[in-house]
């Protein structure tokens, strides 16, 4: 966990001032590798962001990911995850441990 705790203070450090959601998730991507999968996406944005699960569950549909048969576009999961990405909220590792 304290790797996904590591990516995740590293998405929140990036997020600075951006909207985009398609940069920080290739980001976390790669820098978790072949093992990065729907269960690592959600984690490491609900350690950055403080995202709701029900959000990330919709938002592992982006096409980027390509997981599924069933895609949302760049725009559409920017959007989706835009109410959390632009408010500040606690340091990752304080989500894990309160």
């Amino acid at each position: 966990m304290a790797d996904m705790v590591s990516v995740a203070e590293k998405l929140k450090a990036a997020n600075t001032g951006r909207k985009d959601a398609v940069e920080p998730a290739s980001s976390a991507r790669q820098e978790r590798g072949p093992g990065f999968g729907a269960v690592s996406f959600i984690a490491c944005f609900r350690l950055a962001f403080g995202i709701p699960p029900p959000a990330l569950q919709r938002a592992q549909a982006w096409e980027g990911f390509g997981w599924g048969d069933r895609h949302i576009c760049d725009e559409e999961f920017t959007a989706l995850l835009a109410r959390w990405r632009t408010t500040p909220n606690r340091p990752a590792h304080r989500l894990l441990h309160g």
